[in-house]
Parts: structure tokens; C-alpha cells; sequence
């Protein structure tokens, strides 16, 4: 199987040792969250498959508004196809599910994918932190979930508006319950509408590679409004993020995960070659006055840091910290008059 690298060597599954038995190729895909990610990857994949192969399931309101708005990926207008949970149990199961909502929106986004999930059917979360996977799996079992990150991208929205310079790389990897064939299956796909990828056999350490980055980066950028000039350039933010990503490499060691300076290292490594005005999602979040997922990064830091009695200082701090911010931001929401721009 051959992939696409964006990183270190990535580790292919093995071969498919039975054609009569394997499922059939992906051919559809529906998305569930239409942010930056979602728009993205929808965009990428329509110029190679049909506008009948790939689309977004939302809720009837959504739906509705969705069709009437007008979607744009680097500044070309997009053609999504947006069809409720009704319309997609009609059409039947999807090859591909995709779960690009924010942390918070997870619950809703299961209960959507009851419409398009069938015996074959696999599922994908490319929702930050690491406890999504588990959550997709007690509604669906575990068989229908490939563990996965994304990372290296650089997509900003504005409304329904995303600019990209690099759609990162998606890594996915085999669990338990999931093995060769699923893992060609999704190979097979992402490399016919090329978009990078890496099948990585240790999946779960980065995942918390991720996570770890996740905790620095977003986190302190978040809290700074800072676009990732500053995490290159400013040694004393740079030196917030590492004592944050510290404590996820303790955490890591107790779980058995053994991130280290060497991950720290390629964490930044990652950040510096993004381009200098681009934001964080958690930083963009803030800007915007959006709900932020410090619950997922912060707060689970601090539920494991006492479920295995690591003290996590830096995360507690940044968890009260953006936590604070963005109950600031509520209440001028509510109380300051927003003026019409020109």
C-alpha cells in the first residue's frame, strides 16, 4: 500500500489476503461539521469524486441555511450537497464517515451518524484531544472507529469562507477491534483524491503526540491571541508552551506512552514551518468569541494529572486563565453594543 508522506516514514498495513471477503472500496463520504476542516477536506475530495459521493449531514435548520449560504475553499466557490439525517437514512450507508465538529459537539454529531452508519461503514474523528475515539466506539462499537489525528494544517475560516496554503497530513492506524483492510480501504481513498497521509502502527502514541501539541500550542496561543509568528520567534512564549507540553509527557510516561523531549522538539519543529500570520483553531475561537475546547486539552490534563497523581500547574493555570477569558467575552457580548463594520 502506498501513501503519501508528510512526515516521518509512515508504516503500511498489510495486504488484503482475501478479495471476497474484504468490503467494498470507499466511494462515499458524509460529513458531519462543516468547519474549517470539514470545508476543507469536502473541497479537496470534489475535485476527484462527485458531488453524489460526498456530502454533509446536518439537522433540518442547519441544513436549510447551509443551502442557502454561499461556501468558498481558497477563495473558489464550493458545491456541497447538504442532506438531514432523514434524507441520508433514505440514500442508505455511507463508505466514510467524517466528524469535523468542535469537542463540544460531539454527542450531537453521533446521533447524526446514526442515519449513515452501516455494517461496513468506517468512522474517522478529526476532533482534537484523545478521548473522542471512545466515545464514537460505545455508540457504534469499536470496529466501525480508525483512530486518527490531523496535523500540519494551516486552514482558517471566516464564516463559510477557509483559506489553506497546506491541508497537513492525516494519520490513521490500526486498534484492536480494526486492522488491515480498513486501513487499505481509507489508503486507497485518501490517495485517489490526494490528500496526504500516513498509516501509522503506533497510532496511539501520536495521538498523544497531538495532544501534547495540542495543550502548548492552542492553549498559549489562545490565551495570547497569537498567530504562530510569535510561537517562533518569542523564547519566553515558547518556553509557556514546553512547560505545558512537560506535564502531557508525564502524564504520557504513567500511561505508558513515553513522549519526550525529542516529541517537544518535533512539536516545534511542526509549529515553525507553519506560516508566520496563521492562528491556532483555539486562537481563531477566541477572536471570534466562540466557544473554546480547553475542556479537552486543559481539563483533561487535570483530570489525569489527579487520576495519577501528577501535579499539572501550568495547565491549571491555563485552564482558569482561558476559561476567565472567555467568560469576559460573554458578558461584553451581552452588555456592549457590537458597531456595524464599514
Amino acid at each position: 500500500m502506498e501513501s503519501r508522506p508528510a512526515g516521518p516514514a509512515s508504516e503500511p498495513a498489510a495486504s488484503v489476503t482475501s478479495e471476497a471477503s474484504a468490503p467494498a472500496e470507499i466511494r462515499t463520504v458524509s460529513f458531519i461539521g462543516c468547519g474549517a476542516l470539514g470545508i476543507m477536506y469536502a473541497s479537496l475530495m470534489l475535485q476527484h469524486l462527485t458531488p453524489e459521493q460526498v456530502r454533509f449531514i446536518a439537522d433540518p435548520a442547519r441544513v436549510e441555511r447551509y443551502r442557502n449560504s454561499e461556501f468558498y475553499a481558497n477563495s473558489d466557490q464550493q458545491r456541497f450537497r447538504f442532506v438531514s439525517s432523514d434524507e441520508a437514512a433514505e440514500a442508505g450507508p455511507s463508505d466514510l464517515v467524517i466528524l469535523t465538529v468542535k469537542s463540544y459537539g460531539l454527542d450531537d454529531a453521533i446521533e447524526l451518524a446514526q442515519s449513515c452508519v452501516g455494517p461496513d461503514t468506517l468512522i474517522l474523528s478529526f476532533l482534537n484531544g484523545i478521548s473522542s475515539e471512545e466515545a464514537i466506539a460505545r455508540a457504534y462499537g469499536p470496529a466501525h472507529v480508525v483512530p486518527c489525528i490531523i496535523s500540519g494544517t494551516n486552514a482558517t475560516r471566516t464564516e463559510h469562507t477557509v483559506w489553506f496554503s497546506s491541508p497537513g497530513c492525516i494519520f490513521f492506524g490500526p486498534s484492536a477491534d480494526t486492522g488491515p483492510r480498513d486501513l487499505e480501504r481509507l489508503a486507497r481513498l485518501f490517495e485517489s483524491v490526494a490528500i496526504p497521509f500516513e498509516c501509522k502502527q503506533d497510532i496511539m502514541r501520536t495521538l498523544w503526540w497531538k495532544f501534547m501539541l495540542n495543550v502548548g500550542v492552542n492553549q498559549v496561543s489562545a490565551l495570547l491571541r497569537a498567530p504562530y509568528a510569535l510561537l517562533q520567534s518569542s523564547s519566553d512564549t515558547r518556553y509557556i508552551v514546553e512547560m505545558a507540553m512537560r506535564e502531557v509527557c508525564e502524564l504520557s510516561v504513567k500511561r505508558g506512552i513515553d513522549l519526550g523531549k525529542a516529541d517537544i522538539d518535533e512539536a516545534f519543529a511542526t509549529i515553525d514551518a507553519l506560516g508566520p500570520e496563521g492562528l491556532t483553531s483555539m486562537c481563531q475561537d477566541i477572536v471570534a468569541h466562540r466557544r473554546t475546547e480547553v475542556d479537552i486539552f486543559a481539563g483533561m490534563v487535570m483530570r489525569l494529572g489527579r487520576e495519577l497523581d501528577v501535579s499539572v500547574p501550568i495547565n491549571t493555570f491555563l485552564f482558569h486563565a482561558i476559561k476567565a477569558l472567555e467568560e469576559g467575552q460573554a458578558e461584553h457580548l451581552m452588555t456592549t453594543e457590537v458597531p456595524n463594520s464599514m
